[in-house]
């Protein structure tokens, strides 16, 4: 007699519900990193069970991302004699950057399957908001990194923008001149989030960079459309990688503004 297996259950939530949660949960996965394992023990214990509720949810059971967080969830060392409170903690931290790892490439996966935001691209007089709707859209598809190269920045680059940057994607600023309200606010942001902030006379122009992708916009952020028209399109090839390496250079060479207190 043939024997039954589980039938095969289909994803219930649709990929732009599950984009935003896994990203709540590489949120609250970054509150689990440094902490000892013991401490921080009941917390895991409800990160993954709902973490492991919102793939399966996303992508169906089986499946093979359900499979990689049984897998993210069993790394380290193990022992059935048991193993030392020392090497609970590796496992425990190796598991934490593991599903880390995961979570990014589930997002990404997902975000495929979303309907690419129409960008405007070019912005009237007075069209502020369609600007800040626009960037804003790109902002929160970033999984690993956001560099943002702007000579006029104030603070509302971090109210309006950097506030959006999904949890686990570091943040590059750099700008010609760094006021005193841009470094309190950016301290305070740089607790809870991955942010580095520089200063260099050779800033100029303003550009965007997210994970592999870039754009130039035509005036700073603060201002664009306020007044005059504006710009934000996206650099393809080889113009993307030539204007990453510029500003790459200047960013090694530029001032480090201490963000500790």
């Amino acid at each position: 007699m043939a024997r039954k297996t589980a039938a095969q259950q289909p994803p219930t939530v649709t990929p732009d519900r599950a984009v935003k949660a896994l990203t709540q949960q590489l949120d609250g996965l970054q509150k689990l990193k440094t902490r000892n394992y013991q401490e921080a023990d009941s917390d895991e214990t409800e990160w993954e069970h709902l973490t492991r509720a919102i793939i399966e949810a996303a992508f169906g059971n089986p499946s093979p991302s359900l499979s990689k967080f049984y897998m993210a969830s069993a790394a380290g060392e193990h022992n059935v004699m048991g193993v030392s409170p020392q090497q609970r903690q590796i496992n425990f931290e190796l598991r934490v950057r593991e599903y880390d790892a995961l979570l990014l490439g589930l997002i990404g996966v997902l975000r495929l399957q979303l309907p690419e935001e129409e960008i405007k691209g070019v912005y009237e007089s007075g069209e502020q908001y369609a600007f800040y709707r626009d960037l804003s859209s790109l902002i929160v598809t970033a999984t690993q990194n956001i560099f943002i190269v702007d000579a006029y920045l104030d603070e509302q680059v971090f109210n309006l923008y950097v506030n959006k940057v999904p949890g686990g994607a570091s943040v590059l600023i750099l700008s010609n001149k760094i006021g005193a309200n841009v470094e309190t606010v950016a301290r305070m942001y740089a607790k809870n989030g991955l942010l580095e902030l520089r200063s260099s006379g050779d800033v100029h122009d303003r550009a965007v960079f997210l994970d592999q992708r870039g754009w130039v916009i035509g005036q700073s952020i603060k201002d664009a459309a306020r007044k005059k028209p504006t710009y934000l399109i996206e650099l393809d090839e080889p113009l993307l990688g030539a204007a990453r390496d510029i500003y790459n250079r200047i960013w090694a060479a530029a001032t480090i503004v201490n963000l500790v207190p």
